[in-house]
C-alpha cells in the first residue's frame, strides 16, 4: 500500500472519529445476530481499539467507603474478584445492605434508594477491560492470591471518588509486573 493510500485511510479514520456516528441502515431485529456496526464511527473506534470513557450514573465516593468505612475492594462491591476472572460491580441490593439505615438523608444515597425502590440495578459502567481483539483473558483471582494489590492495576482509588482509568494496561505494563513478581511470561498465560 502506498504512503498516499495510508494517509487517505488515516484521514478518513480521523474525520470519522471527529464527526461521530454516520447514519446507517436500520438496526437489525434482536433475533438476528450480526457482527456489523450500527455506525461507521463505531466500526472505526473498534478497529483502533478506542473505548469510550466510562460515565457513572452516580459519583460513587470510593474515599468514603475505603478510608472512612474501612472496607476493602473485595468486602462487598467487588466480592467476586478473589473467586474468578471478573471483579464484578455491586448490585443495588449490595448498596442497600448498609444504606437502608446509613446516611439515608444524603442526596447520593437517595438516588441509590430510588434505584432499589424501582427494582433496577444501578447501571455502572465498566472502567477497565480488554477489547475482544486483544485476545487477553484476565483473571483477578490468581493476581489476588499472588498478593498483587488492587492499586497496582487500578491506581489509588481510595483517594478519589468516581473510578477513572488511571493505569494503562498495556502489554508492557503486564510483562514488567510479571517479571518483577517472577510470574510466567509465556504467551498462553494471558492470551488465547
Amino acid at each position: 500500500m502506498t504512503r498516499a493510500a495510508l494517509a487517505a485511510i488515516a484521514l478518513i479514520a480521523c474525520v470519522t472519529l471527529a464527526c461521530g456516528p454516520v447514519a446507517s441502515s436500520p438496526t437489525p431485529s434482536a433475533t438476528v445476530f450480526t457482527p456489523a456496526h450500527t455506525t461507521t464511527g463505531e466500526a472505526v473506534r473498534e478497529f483502533f481499539m478506542v473505548r469510550p470513557t466510562a460515565t457513572q450514573p452516580i459519583p460513587f465516593p470510593h474515599v468514603t467507603h475505603i478510608q472512612k468505612a474501612m472496607l476493602t475492594c473485595t468486602d462487598y462491591c467487588h466480592d467476586s474478584a478473589p473467586k474468578g476472572p471478573v471483579a464484578g460491580l455491586p448490585s443495588v441490593k449490595t448498596c442497600m445492605i448498609c444504606h437502608d439505615a446509613i446516611a439515608t438523608d444524603r442526596p447520593l444515597i437517595m438516588q441509590v434508594a430510588d434505584y432499589a425502590k424501582r427494582g433496577v440495578d444501578i447501571p455502572w459502567q465498566r472502567v477497565y477491560g480488554f477489547t475482544h481483539e486483544a485476545h487477553v483473558r484476565f483473571d483477578h483471582a490468581p493476581h489476588l492470591r499472588a498478593q498483587v494489590d488492587c492499586t497496582t492495576c487500578h491506581g489509588d482509588v481510595a483517594k478519589g471518588t468516581v473510578a477513572t482509568k488511571n493505569v494503562d494496561h498495556s502489554m508492557g505494563f503486564c510483562v514488567d509486573c510479571h517479571r518483577a513478581k517472577q510470574a510466567s511470561n509465556d504467551c498462553l498465560t494471558c492470551h488465547f
